[in-house]
């Protein structure tokens, strides 16, 4: 038999880079922001859910994000965009033993995270493969045990980051945070984002053009 060729269709990118700057003011300020228990066992939120507001636009650290955000947008998916703007940005804590399911970011065009606290052994990030189970409209094979070795069959990728980590993934990916099996807390910064000016293109008629709903 002739050795195949397999091509990747349609990959996802998940973007990962490091902040290299003093971090120390940036985080002083998330350390004075008040705290509070989200739904359930999924962890705890700031009550600022605009925190990166409060950190002048001209920040080394602030700058740095913006530009991880156009990398992505402009190098790896090529978006014609006349800018992007924070939408929403907030803390995130785990305590010991609370989790976050598997979920998206509605509303917002890509999805950040920033660990600024996170240490060895700290819970990962999992991003799982979309789960079409409601009315199973497609055939469901079963999988060899090995299944999750191999990368056209897992169901679910684990990301371990390092301090200062930021990564970047489309809002639509579906992840969620394990359990946090430390004795310490789990902290992170989550950050939104959208394009500035006009979404989309009037020829393919999916234009939104913001000016239109702030008269």
């Amino acid at each position: 038999m002739t050795q195949p060729k397999v091509f990747d269709l349609f990959p996802t990118p998940l973007y990962v880079n490091q902040y290299d700057g003093d971090t120390t003011d940036i985080i002083n300020y998330f350390e004075q922001q008040e705290m509070h228990a989200a739904n359930g066992p999924y962890g705890v939120i700031s009550k600022n859910n605009y925190v990166l507001d409060g950190i002048p636009k001209e920040h080394p650290f602030v700058q740095w994000l913006k530009d991880c955000f156009r990398q992505y947008a402009t190098e790896l998916m090529r978006y014609d965009y006349e800018d992007i703007e924070f939408s929403q940005s907030w803390l995130t804590y785990k305590e010991p033993g609370q989790f976050h399911k598997a979920h998206t970011h509605p509303n917002s065009l890509l999805a950040g995270v920033f660990y600024y606290d996170h240490e060895p052994g700290d819970a990962s990030i999992v991003f799982s493969r979309e789960n079409k189970s409601f009315n199973r409209p497609y055939l469901e094979p079963k999988l060899l045990q090995d299944h999750q070795e191999h990368k056209y069959s897992q169901e679910e990728i684990y990301f371990t980051p390092e301090k200062n980590t930021f990564i970047i993934f489309p809002s639509w990916m579906m992840h969620g945070v394990p359990p946090n099996n430390t004795n310490k807390t789990r902290k992170a910064l989550g950050v939104n984002i959208m394009t500035k000016g006009v979404f989309g293109d009037p020829q393919t008629i999916t234009e939104i053009d913001y000016a239109r709903f702030t008269k």
